[in-house]
Order: C-alpha cells, then structure tokens, then sequence
C-alpha cells in the first residue's frame, strides 16, 4: 500500500523523436504558408532559416540541462534547479500557458476544418470526439500514443515530399527558374522588421523539442536519449521546414503579393499544383496532424503539472499522483481536457489566444539560456577552460540575446495577454508564499546529478 508510484521508463530515441515532431507537426509549415509569405515579403524559407539559427542555440541549453536534470517539467524544472524556486515558478506558469492553450487551439481548428469536410456533423461533436479520444491515449499510456504519432507523421512527410516534387514540376513544365535566390532572399521586399516578426512566430513551430524534455523521467536513458531528440527535433525540423518554403516561394513567387486571403493561403496555391485532389489531401493530412499535435500537447501539459504538483508548487493531491494501473497522470489529462473544452467559448478569438504561445514560448527559452549559465557557471563552478566557457556563458547568452530580439517583435496584444497571465503567476506566488517570505516547495530530484560525467550529491547543490 504505501509503495511510491513512479512513471514508467518505456520511450526510446524513435519514440521521442515521433513524439516531438507529433507536438510540433511537420505540415504546420502549410498552415503559417499564407501568413509568413505575405509578412516576409516572399521570404519564408529565410524566415525559417533565422529561426532555426535563433532556436540551435536555446536547444543547445535545454540539451545541458536535461544532462543535469532529466526529469518532468521541462522549463520549471531547469529554471528551478538553475536560478531559484521563485524564478522557476514563473518559467513554469509562462510556458503553462503555451501549453494549456494548444490543445484548446488543436481541438476547435480539428472540429471547424471536419465540419467544413462534413457538414452533417457540427463543430462540437468533432471538438468533443477528439478531445475523449485524444484523452483515452493519452491515460492508457505514451507507448501507444508513440505509435500512433509515427503512423501520421509517416503520412505527413509523405504529403510534404509530394508537395515539393509537385512545386518541382509545376516550375518547369511552366518555364520558371528552379533555383533562384530570391525565393530565399529578396532584397527588393526585405524588412528587418517584418523578418524578425515572422521568425518571432515560426519559432512556436519548433515546441516539440522542448515538449520531448517533459517525457524525461519515462524514457530509458533519458541524459543521452533525450538530448539526441533535442539536436534532431530542433535542427531537422528546421530544415525540412525551410525547404519547403522554398519549393513554395519558386512556385509562386508573387505570392506575398498575390495571396487573397493570407489565413488560407495554402488553399491557393494547392489547385495550382495538382487541382483539388490535391487539396482534398492536404485536409485530411492536415486533420490527422491537428489531432495528433492535440494529443501530444496533451500528455506534455500533463506532465508539467505533475512535476508542479509533486512538489507541492500546486495542490499535490489532484496535480502530483499518478494512476497505479496506467502509471500516467491520468487527474491532469483530464482537468486539461476540461479546460480545452473552452474551444467551445473561442471560435471567434482563436488569434487572440493563439498569440499568447510566442509570448509564453520565447520569455521561457530566455530563462532556460540563462539556467545553464547560473547553475554550470555560477552553482557549479564550471568557469576554468574554453570548453566550458563556450558551453556554459557564450552559447547562452547568444541564444538569450537572439530569444530577446524575437521577444521585441511580438506583438502587442499578445505582449499585453501575456503580461496578465504573468500577474496572475505573480499574485499567486506570492499568495502561496506569504508574500515571497517562503520559497516555493523544491524540485525533488531523486537521482544523483551528473555534470560533464562527474556525479554529484543532490544536498550539496
């Protein structure tokens, strides 16, 4: 009766790989086509490029610290051990909120888009059948959520390399030129401006490498296998991303120009390569890429609760127990499921809580950047040699300083959404801390902490 319930270490490399890409959808890449064209004045592919770039550095962080910390609670856990509780506290109310609002967002786009396909069933039913489904996986266990994920990520690539050998035969059966530069870079229509502000919302399609770090302590050998998923996730991502983009700006280069209606791009440029067959494809792939993305925002979100409740950030009794039969945080997916039933109460803001993700997203990979240099550099003593050096102040700080730059080209409302939702973190740290004279309860990290192959004890941290 009083054995201590652990979760249960089944994920490998391919699994958390599957799992990542699930979180951030490879056709994504489809849907911010018409809204980043228009925005980049026709340079996508270099949006995702900067983007890329900007976010190797903040995975190059999370990589050091899930070596040190591999556990649940991603950007809580690594600014908690790294900076201090109160700090952590606040990275892990920010990130939350992306987290939260995902599956929300997943849900409502999954019941419009099946809707439009079926019109005989209404939007809620879908809202209300993929949310119990998405739920059900998601308790019985992230095992048969991973076979799943690789399922329709197979049928998601599949549908991106089709897209880039037809955008390849559109182009030269009509003459166009291939291979030309300025469906990468356009100096006739760049912006500084408009190019960071671009870049400071394609670096949301990137969450699924720091969705993998919420898996940690239900992962086999999670120090190496997760920072490998990080590295592939971060980088393959981003070049599978840029590349299409390209194929799509060689396509149409006039796009950013030409796009009706930029929140539907796609859909223009689709029946131009292969008709509404083509169309008709890219729906349902899409769907399918939707709820599964739902599905894998779910059990990360879970996740992050359960390592707040569990040491008592939140109430412990409903946030911080598993399932004795399931071995999952089966009272989390269910109160996110709840909150995600509130797609219901936003068809008509989806932007605006959409918006609120970039926010949440980049003032988090600013904390963790910085965590790695308070704990390996300042904590840990780690400041003798250049490897260090790189490793644990340059490499940060640069992907603090490019994190900020992002952060400044958000916009505004988002800024102001994203300002409330801190207060109230704010309000409720202080609330539970009577007044900030307590600390919040400490991570409990069970296992010995390896640092650059040196064990250390957890006290004397």
């Amino acid at each position: 009766m009083g054995e201590k319930v652990k979760l249960k270490r089944t994920l490998t490399l391919r699994y958390l790989v599957a799992f990542g890409l699930a979180y951030l959808a490879p056709t994504v890449v489809f849907n911010y086509y018409g809204i980043i064209t228009q925005s980049s004045g026709g340079m996508m592919a270099f949006a995702y490029v900067i983007t890329t770039c900007v976010m190797f550095f903040t995975a190059f962080s999370y990589m050091q610290m899930v070596k040190a910390f591999p556990k649940a609670g991603s950007v809580y856990t690594y600014v908690q051990q790294g900076v201090n509780s109160h700090v952590g506290f606040i990275a892990g109310w920010l990130i939350l909120l992306d987290y939260l609002l995902l599956p929300m967002i997943c849900y409502l786009l999954f019941g419009i888009y099946m809707n439009e396909f079926f019109p005989a069933l209404p939007t809620p039913v879908w809202v209300l059948s993929s949310l119990v489904l998405s739920g059900l996986i998601n308790i019985v266990g992230v095992k048969t959520a991973g076979v799943i994920n690789t399922v329709i990520i197979a049928c998601q690539i599949l549908f991106t390399l089709a897209f880039c050998v037809m955008c390849i035969r559109y182009v030269l059966e009509g003459g166009g030129q291939l291979f030309t530069s300025k469906a990468f870079f356009n100096p006739d229509t760049f912006s500084l401006g408009g190019m960071l502000g671009s870049s400071s919302i394609l670096c949301v399609s990137f969450l699924g490498f720091d969705a993998v770090t919420t898996m940690a302590e239900e992962t086999k050998d999670p120090e190496k296998t997760v920072s490998k998923a990080i590295l592939i996730i971060a980088v393959g991502a981003g070049v599978l991303f840029a590349v299409v983009s390209y194929f799509s700006q060689a396509a149409w280069p006039n796009a950013f120009a030409e796009i009706q209606d930029p929140d539907t791009g796609i859909f223009e440029l689709l029946p131009m390569l292969g008709g509404e067959a083509m169309s008709t494809i890219f729906l349902i792939t899409d769907n399918l890429a939707t709820f599964i993305c739902a599905m894998a925002g779910l059990a990360a979100v879970s996740r992050i609760l359960y390592g707040m409740g569990r040491d008592g950030v939140l109430p412990g009794r409903v946030f911080g127990k598993l399932s004795k039969r399931f071995r999952t945080p089966v009272n989390n997916i269910i109160i996110t499921s709840a909150i995600a039933l509130s797609a219901l109460l936003y068809s008509d803001n989806l932007m605006g809580a959409a918006s609120l993700v970039s926010f949440g997203a980049l003032t988090g990979f600013i904390l963790v950047n910085f965590s790695v240099f308070s704990f390996y550099y300042l904590k840990s003593g780690k400041r003798s040699g250049g490897g260090n050096i790189f490793r644990y102040v340059i490499m940060p700080f640069i992907g603090v300083a490019v994190c900020i730059g992002l952060w400044i080209s958000i916009n505004a409302n988002a800024k102001i959404l994203g300002v409330i939702w801190l207060v109230i973190g704010f309000v409720y740290l202080a609330v539970t801390t009577k007044g900030f004279k307590e600390k919040p309860a400490l991570m409990a990290i069970e296992e010995d902490i390896e640092i650059d192959g040196e064990r250390e004890d957890d006290e004397a941290l």
